[in-house]
């Protein structure tokens, strides 16, 4: 018995025609990434993004529209999901076989410049299938039966996401600003240059906490660290301690031939003269640390202080006899920075808070990071950098991922149901 081949471009359309206008799509997006070139690297922000937000949704919505319902259900069908997961998944392998460069970096004369391949996610053909995704999830969303609510949430939530993520993007910002102790800024350096923001944030101090400076043996002439076959720089130093109980020392290690042994430890001191140093509590102060080296072959022994300097006292090592070999303290590394600031907003707040790092600061739709400080300075340093975002459609993206988690936890829950029974 033969049966005949359903003609292409019936309704209702199915696989081949998706495919067909999938790639039709694609190919658009494709010559007017020749055409036009690179698409803007600015992406479109309120209210561009809110015009093109309800163009989607009334199409979306239109779909339930009876008068075309055999043209319109195509947006929800199947096979296009299908494809358009298929030419999606595609582009994702593009991403990870070709490398993704900044816009300004990438290569404008190179065929894979000039088809968008380095910037896949900014280019012409991503644009047209997103919006197309947008579309079709959003006609699934709008037609789908409230009864089985696990999957309606499950769409809805992704769609949601879909949105906030594309169409958000163009709304977030991101800058770094610094502030000086005792100073108040405004001015923010973003992607685009230096911008005011609407808010601004006074810097009342600035504490930085090191750990115990590292120890090592130094090249006299060069001054670059001397690598050791044996041993470890590092040292353990109990800072709560600060001269050695019973003759006995703070930390003791070996380092290359030589054993090393801390007898006095101070984490802010400052010099006395003739390589002394003693306890000072004061801006600038430094680390500090009597020391005895003894090698292991000749039994010679050298005490001395150490000091790893900072920006107000220079690095002090100790000479090792006649050789070429210096101990010193390596410059030591941050345990905890943070800011105490007061933040006024554009509506009014004051906010007096600390700013460490992974613990930002919420000031209106501000996240406030602690960012960096001066380095060189170190505890002296007399401005701090933070780090501001802003992402007013977080909030919808939080909604979309609580909407599809619980879409994806009814499904589970009607499916081990369903085996139950």
């Amino acid at each position: 018995m033969s049966s005949k081949a359903r003609p292409v471009w019936s309704f209702p359309w199915g696989y081949r025609e998706s495919l067909v206008i999938v790639l039709s799509v694609a190919v658009g997006g494709l010559v007017a990434q020749l055409l036009i070139g690179p698409r803007p690297g600015d992406l479109p922000s309120w209210p561009t993004n809110l015009y093109i937000l309800a163009a989607v949704v009334i199409l979306a919505a239109a779909t339930k529209l009876s008068r075309w319902r055999r043209f319109l259900s195509f947006f929800y069908s199947l096979p296009l999901a299908v494809a358009l997961m298929a030419a999606i998944g595609l582009l994702a392998l593009v991403m990870g076989l070709v490398p993704q460069l900044a816009l300004e970096t990438a290569p404008p004369e190179n065929l894979l410049g000039r088809l968008g391949l380095f910037q896949v996610t900014s280019s012409w053909p991503f644009s047209f299938l997103y919006l197309l995704t947008l579309v079709a999830l959003g006609a699934l969303v709008f037609r789908w039966p409230r009864k089985k609510w696990a999957a309606f949430l499950n769409h809805l939530g992704l769609w949601l996401l879909l949105i906030a993520a594309g169409l958000g993007a163009g709304d977030r910002e991101r800058g770094v600003m610094r502030v000086r102790e005792g100073g108040v800024e405004w001015r923010a350096m973003t992607a685009s240059g230096v911008k005011e923001l609407d808010l601004a944030i006074r810097l009342d101090d600035f504490i930085l906490e090191e750990y115990p400076a590292r120890f090592a043996l130094v090249d006299a002439h060069s001054g670059q660290i001397s690598p050791t076959e044996r041993g470890s720089m590092a040292l353990s130093i109990d800072p709560a301690l600060t001269i050695s109980p019973l003759g006995s020392s703070l930390g003791a290690g070996r380092i290359g031939d030589y054993f090393v042994e801390v007898l006095q430890f101070f984490n802010k001191a400052a010099p006395m003269g003739e390589g002394q140093f003693i306890r000072a509590i004061y801006q600038g102060s430094v680390q500090a640390a009597l020391v005895r080296a003894k090698h292991s072959l000749s039994g010679e022994s050298f005490e001395g202080w150490l000091t790893p300097g900072n920006s107000t006292f220079p690095p002090n090592p100790l000479r090792l006899g006649k050789s070429d070999k210096l101990l010193a303290m390596v410059r030591p590394e941050p345990r905890l920075f943070v800011s105490k600031v007061k933040v006024y907003t554009k509506q009014g707040q004051e906010i007096e808070s600390t700013i460490l790092v992974n613990h930002p600061l919420r000031a209106g739709s501000w996240l406030i990071y602690q960012y960096d400080y001066d380095t060189a300075a170190g505890p002296a340093s007399s401005w701090s950098g933070f780090e501001l975002s802003r992402d007013p459609w977080l909030d919808l993206a939080y909604v979309g991922f609580i909407l599809w988690s619980l879409g994806c936890l009814g499904l589970i829950l009607r499916n081990a149901k369903g085996k139950s029974s």
